[in-house]
């Protein structure tokens, strides 16, 4: 008896699993109360995707790279910041491609329900985001990245494309996107500017920034390809109607922290990071860049960092445990 009862209850468990089996997984993990990707207004995505790439840009200057720049250091736990000590997890570009998927599905949803407007911005931040990538790392996946939904080998370890064909790529997409702009602001009629936070749904300044991107990545060909790079620059500098460009700081693309939380604020800040091991009293401006600001006189310093009140010198002259301020300046032995 005991051994039909077993065998009854693997017999139901294998008919039960079976049944499972030939569902769909998709449709066993949809969440109810999620949106359903095929009907969501891209717009809702656009935040996201302004505020991952502008994070970036601000940990590039913020973090170890600013230490590798020797434009700041840290005073404890400085391994990766002082010393170059990183792995390569670490400083990957991972998080790169993982900004530019959700760029990719914003851009592709744009284009299909035809949100000119959405589909230009989509194109400025794919630019922006892999002329990162060709700026840091130099030849990376390009044409045949953010292709492994498709699955194939191919997709999953993706061609290199060179640093130059990667910056052709980008100029051809801001010159895209300069076309869409290229309407009056009354015939975008999709644009919800609350989730415009770099620009507030302004498409004369969207236009502005392509170009001006579209500046830059010329430079950036002028060494290796002085002609095209040429022609470019004068395309765009002799055509102000056509290739309008920030010419005024206002209109600099800067998206505001908001400050209400750690995700929000300032990398480092007192409001949020209040503790004596926390970045914000370790992370201290390197004697290089300061050096190099004093000596000309830079005016930026005093935006960068607060005058130190008592100046700190190491006197090895000096009787051990010697601690004395004199004259403003604290004399410690060495």
């Amino acid at each position: 008896m005991y051994k039909i009862k077993n065998t009854f209850i693997i017999a139901l468990t294998l008919a039960f699993t079976l049944v499972i089996s030939c569902k769909d997984l998709d449709e066993l993990n949809i969440n109810p109360n999620g949106v359903d990707p095929d009907n969501a207004d891209p717009n809702l995505l656009m935040a996201t995707v302004i505020t991952g790439v502008s994070k970036t840009i601000v940990s590039l200057g913020y973090g170890d790279i600013a230490g590798a720049m020797q434009h700041t250091q840290k005073d404890g736990w400085s391994g990766g910041h002082n010393d170059y000590d990183w792995d390569v997890n670490s400083k990957s570009w991972r998080g790169y491609y993982d900004i530019l998927r959700n760029v990719e599905e914003f851009y592709n949803k744009s284009v299909d329900l035809e949100y000119s407007f959405q589909a230009g911005v989509g194109l400025v931040m794919r630019a922006y985001t892999f002329g990162l990538i060709a700026d840091l790392w130099g030849d990376a996946p390009y044409s045949a990245a953010l292709n492994g939904a498709a699955g194939g080998a191919e997709n999953l370890k993706p061609v290199y494309d060179s640093q130059s064909d990667i910056y052709m790529g980008i100029l051809d997409d801001l010159e895209d996107a300069n076309t869409l702009f290229s309407q009056p602001q009354e015939s975008f009629t999709t644009i919800d500017p609350t989730q415009d936070v770099l620009y507030g749904g302004d498409v004369q300044k969207w236009r502005q920034f392509a170009n001006s991107l579209a500046l830059r990545y010329y430079m950036r060909l002028s060494e290796k390809e002085p002609a095209t790079a040429q022609a470019g620059i004068s395309m765009i500098t002799s055509s102000p109607n056509t290739y309008p460009l920030i010419t005024d700081a206002g209109n600099d693309a800067n998206v505001n922290y908001i400050g209400s939380s750690p995700d929000d604020s300032w990398p480092n800040n007192t409001v949020f990071d209040k503790s004596t091991s926390g970045g914000y009293l370790r992370t201290k401006m390197c004697a290089t860049l300061v050096d190099a600001l004093q000596a000309l006189g830079d005016p930026r310093l005093s935006v960068w960092a607060n005058k130190i009140e008592i100046p700190l010198v190491l006197d090895p002259a000096l009787p051990d445990d010697s601690d004395q301020i004199i004259d403003g300046i604290r004399y410690i032995a060495q």
